[in-house]
């Protein structure tokens, strides 16, 4: 087997993928482990195999020209099971930032999912590319800016300042506003290129 070489977008086997397939298993270990051993370190050790591995999976699709229609569905897929399993155990460790908490996740694994999986409507690999669909929901979403708003400010701040819920409980709710905002400039795409059709 060689590694390291292009892959067609349509190929369902990759070893990025094979490594988005690892950090679930590893992450979804010690999740459990933490619910099993009432100890939160577990979960934060869960939550950090996501992060890197995510990191990982995706410089490596990009860097060996690994990127497929399969291992975008599964990379968005994979996110949103680690994340709540990460924040199910949250709220049994810190449950009085029920509402931050649940608006995120209200945001990450139900808005952002659906606009995330957009992607396979358009003649694009991965939402990575969603500049060429619409730039301001790329560069709202998927650049790298945008990114790091929608998937790590509020995990950062409810870990190390839960402090400042009130104002998480905000970026939850502006997170909202913005996926759905993303949601609607997409609808309005498809409109347009129905009637053009």
């Amino acid at each position: 087997m060689k590694f390291f070489r292009p892959l067609s977008p349509e190929r369902y086997y990759s070893e990025a993928n094979l490594i988005t397939y690892l950090r679930l298993v590893f992450s979804l270990f010690f999740f459990t482990l933490a619910i099993l051993k009432a100890n939160p370190l577990y979960n934060f050790i869960g939550f950090g195999i996501h992060w890197i591995g995510d990191f990982i999976d995706g410089f490596y699709a990009r860097q060996f020209k690994q990127e497929t229609i399969f291992g975008a569905e599964l990379d968005v897929i994979a996110d949103r099971l680690e994340i709540i399993f990460f924040y199910v155990n949250f709220l049994y460790f810190r449950p009085y930032l029920f509402l931050p908490v649940t608006l995120y996740l209200i945001d990450y694994a139900f808005i952002d999912f659906y606009l995330s999986y957009q992607f396979i409507k358009y003649n694009i690999i991965s939402p990575n590319y969603f500049y060429k669909v619409d730039k301001i929901v790329y560069l709202l979403n998927y650049s790298p800016g945008g990114i790091f708003s929608n998937s790590s400010v509020v995990t950062l701040m409810l870990i190390f300042l839960p402090q400042f819920h009130i104002v998480v409980t905000v970026i939850a709710c502006i997170l909202i506003g913005v996926k759905s905002y993303s949601i609607y400039r997409l609808s309005k795409i498809n409109k347009e290129e129905i009637i053009v059709s």
